[in-house]
């Protein structure tokens, strides 16, 4: 499937996001707006295609009942305050 074909199909993310979320391994994306737009898109291509799901699949179901969460930690420097010192 091409790129163009994907993004018109999630609705027409930018090219930008789609990118990031092509190239992201696991839930590293998950904070992405196309990470939820493109899990209903291929449930709607797998439902069309008569696909069961897959055993990953349902144990992830059975392990997180609400899904995986949609928010990414920010990446970067983390603040200590060790007595009254601050340290990164």
């Amino acid at each position: 499937m091409m790129k163009v074909t994907l993004s018109d199909g999630l609705g027409g993310v930018n090219a930008s996001s789609l990118n990031s979320f092509l190239a992201g391994k696991g839930q590293d994306q998950c904070g992405n707006k196309v990470y939820p737009l493109a899990y209903v898109f291929f449930e709607k291509l797998r439902i069309l295609e008569g696909k069961t799901k897959t055993s990953a699949r349902l144990k992830n179901e059975v392990e997180r009942p609400y899904g995986f969460s949609l928010k990414k930690e920010r990446a970067g420097n983390k603040w200590f305050l060790i007595g009254s010192r601050f340290l990164s």
